[in-house]
Order: structure tokens, then C-alpha cells, then sequence
């Protein structure tokens, strides 16, 4: 793959495209070579941290509301209610992350990961966010695709 034509909306895009295609891949792999969490995080981390320090005028201001969370493919994930906006939870994701105020939780014998937890720091919620594992990722695709439209509407 080449150079970044618009460094921006390239990243992202390819982000999601990676996740994508790791997804596919590790479906011939045994369990414990599997690390389609620790690259869901590296991947948000990608996805909050550089459009929150570079466009973040572009990140959708979309509510959060019962209706938008299912769209966002966020059923069993649960979000401060102090956080009104698309826009909101990725500044406070931003902090969390950057802290690594993160914890993962499992709620089985297993030790799998049922719950990434992210929290705040300072004047935020105690616990910004717990995203239900699977649905990481259909998040990050529904952000990823919001953010995108506005970069190619607004900034060509």
C-alpha cells in the first residue's frame, strides 16, 4: 500500500480495513494465537487519539440515545448518561486511553474478555463507557464511517 493521500481519512479508513481483514485471518488460527481484542484496542486507540488531536471539528456530534446506541451496534454496552454526544464520548474515550485507565473484564470461568471497561480521570464519569467486547467493533465501524463522511464532505 502507498503513501497517505490525506493522511486523516486514510488512517481511518485503513484502520477499520485492517481490523476487517485480521478478523478473517485468525479464523484458521488456535485460540490462543487469537488477539483480535489487543488490536480492537490498538485500533481505537488509533481511532480516538488522532482525529481528537487532528479534525476534531469532524467528529459527528450524532446523540446518544436508545435508537443511535443500536445503530452504533451497542446493545449490551452501557454509556455514562452525563455523555450526550458521539462527539463527547470520543473526547472522554481520548483521556481514558491515554491514561490507560482501562481495565478488561471477564464474567466467566474462561477468562475470556466479556467487557472493556473505560474510565475517567479528573472531572469525568468514574466509568465512561463498558463496551460488551463484541461490540467494539461495530462501533468503531459505525464512528469510523460517520467521521469519514463528514472529512470527504467538508474537506474534499
Amino acid at each position: 500500500m502507498g503513501n497517505y493521500n490525506n493522511l486523516e481519512l486514510d488512517f481511518i479508513e485503513r484502520t477499520i480495513r485492517l481490523i476487517g481483514q485480521y478478523t478473517d485471518m485468525i479464523q484458521g488460527l488456535d485460540f490462543d494465537n487469537q488477539l483480535n481484542y489487543t488490536l480492537t484496542i490498538n485500533c481505537l486507540l488509533g481511532l480516538v487519539v488522532m482525529p481528537k488531536e487532528r479534525v476534531i471539528t469532524y467528529i459527528p456530534k450524532n446523540p446518544l440515545n436508545d435508537e443511535s446506541m443500536r445503530q452504533m451496534g451497542l446493545v449490551n454496552s452501557v454509556i455514562d448518561e452525563s455523555i450526550k454526544n458521539l462527539q463527547e464520548l470520543i473526547q472522554h474515550l481520548r483521556h481514558s486511553i491515554a491514561h490507560f485507565d482501562i481495565d478488561v473484564i471477564s464474567t466467566c470461568q474462561n477468562n475470556l474478555v466479556d467487557f472493556i471497561e473505560f474510565k475517567g480521570t479528573g472531572n469525568q464519569p468514574a466509568v465512561i463507557t463498558r463496551f460488551s467486547a463484541p461490540e467494539i467493533y461495530p462501533f468503531l465501524q459505525y464512528y469510523a464511517e460517520r467521521l469519514s463522511e463528514n472529512l470527504r464532505k467538508h474537506r474534499g
